[in-house]
């Protein structure tokens, strides 16, 4: 062989042994590795309702994943006022002031007028994928195929540049439904209702909700209800009446209002007979009618207990609420016999049948710059209601989960069953400001039993002022007000 070539092989190879060597060294170096991820040294969570110790497991779990997370913290905040209203004033302060939450809880009604102060997911998802790092596992069609429908109406938001984009995940569902006392459905001898019973008889063999309620309640020659067949006719002591009003409204066919929070409860719709009628007037009328001395259905007046108070203490025998309601009242009487039923229908063979949904979630921060620690906020809320740790949640909380795959488990409760089954079908209603809405429609109620305004007149004006309020926000929306 040539002795310049075999010179040539041996250079070779001594070079390629020097760049093995070197490459190795450089690696122990540290010099090709990937920039370690920033540490976040703590996320903290505001939330109402929920004890810290629902969120302990998943916390747990997450930060043995998320190395670089080294605290996550929940604090409960109180909700004194009317729908939370001190919470979220709490939080705008806070963020306001730069010592806000990263995470806070929102409620299903919010995320119109608090969108403003949350990071979507899909923000996060571009700047991960403009810096080529992997996104956050959960995008619009996911949730949709995870969550019951009405999260996806009222947590992915379509913005002004007509793009939907995921402001918040949800923690539960919860729905209305019948509370009954068994002793006086025995005492009468009526039989737990069925699925499809429904508001008003309709025949001599179905069963209603007025029917039910006429015959259980006992009321004296001067008219004194010495006890209620349901705890319904008035706002005022009626707890959730403007909820209640508002989903016999949607059942009847009215979305309450229309995408620019304009009310339209009280314009007139086609009923499935062809006649025209106004679902705010009709829900009104029907609503009002338990506190009409001159009805046959009355059972309920403005000098009645608080209809949660009334229900344990043994005074009325139907109350409609939410689930949260079972261990609260569990606990103030727990001899009480109680039992679940589903909501009524307008008829019984109504294909969509229609409940209102109320419930929470979780939303990120917003921030001017994207950084580690919103990246992880998110990371935690996807983590967070994952079947996993959405199971360990709901068994702690005691809540119908928002996951429709958990939901099918909780079907069988003996509690929580019927708030299951109806999520399916739960819905909401855009709102601009649910506080304002909830006593807008107390009023229009107590308007019609105290001063004998007419169904009509107590649509009208609960119309006119829920416009007004959505007016405001609708051009905020828009950018047509400097806010």
């Amino acid at each position: 062989m040539d002795k310049s070539y075999l010179k040539v092989i041996l250079f070779g190879l001594a070079g390629f042994i020097v760049l093995i060597v070197g490459g190795y060294y450089l690696i122990g170096c540290n010099i090709f590795q990937t920039a370690p991820t920033p540490t976040v040294s703590k996320i903290t969570i505001w939330g109402v309702n929920d004890e810290p110790e629902a969120y302990t497991n998943a916390i747990a779990e997450f930060k043995k994943i998320h190395k670089n997370v080294k605290d996550i913290e929940y604090v409960k905040l109180p909700c004194k006022e009317n729908e939370c209203l001190d919470y979220i004033r709490e939080v705008t302060q806070g963020l306001a002031s730069g010592n806000g939450p990263d995470i806070f809880m929102v409620n299903n009604t919010w995320i119109p007028s608090q969108k403003d102060k949350m990071l979507t997911l899909d923000a996060v998802n571009a700047e991960l994928e403009k810096s080529k790092q992997n996104k956050v596992p959960l995008n619009i069609r996911t949730f949709g195929d995870t969550f019951v429908p009405v999260a996806k109406k009222d947590f992915v938001f379509k913005d002004n540049d007509g793009l939907e984009k995921i402001y918040a995940v949800p923690l539960y569902n919860d729905n209305l439904a019948v509370f009954y006392n068994r002793d006086f459905f025995n005492l009468v001898g009526l039989t737990p209702p069925p699925k499809n019973w429904t508001w008003q008889q309709f025949n001599s063999y179905s069963a209603s909700f007025e029917s039910y309620a006429s015959k259980m309640a006992k009321i004296d020659s001067t008219g004194n209800i010495l006890r209620a067949g349901a705890a319904i006719g008035y706002g005022s002591n009626v707890n959730r009446s403007p909820d209640i009003l508002a989903t016999l409204m949607m059942q009847m066919g009215s979305p309450i209002v229309n995408n620019d929070f304009e009310a339209v409860f009280d314009s007139r719709i086609a009923s499935s007979d062809g006649n025209y009628f106004s679902p705010g007037e009709y829900a009104l009328s029907f609503f009002t009618k338990f506190s009409d001395r001159n009805q046959s259905a009355y059972t309920w007046n403005p000098s009645q207990w608080q209809s949660i108070d009334a229900f344990t203490a043994g005074k009325v025998g139907m109350m409609i609420h939410y689930s949260y309601q079972i261990k609260n009242i569990q606990d103030k009487a727990p001899n009480l016999n109680m039992g679940i039923a589903y909501l009524p229908r307008i008829k019984e063979d109504i294909t969509k049948p229609m409940n209102l949904a109320s419930y929470w979630g979780l939303a990120v921060s917003r921030k001017d710059v994207i950084d580690q620690k919103a990246i992880e906020c998110w990371n935690f809320l996807e983590f967070l209601t994952e079947q996993p740790q959405a199971d360990v949640y709901a068994q702690k909380t005691g809540r119908v989960s928002a996951r429709l795959d958990l939901i099918n488990k909780q079907k069988d409760d003996p509690w929580l069953g019927v708030f299951a089954d109806q999520a399916l079908y739960s819905t909401s209603y855009l709102q601009a400001d649910n506080a304002r809405n909830d006593k807008i429609l107390e009023d229009a109620i107590n308007s019609i039993v105290d001063r004998r305004v007419t169904p009509a007149e107590a649509a009208s004006n609960a119309s006119q002022q829920m416009s007004q309020e959505g007016s405001v926000l609708n051009q905020k929306l828009k950018g047509n007000l400097g806010l």
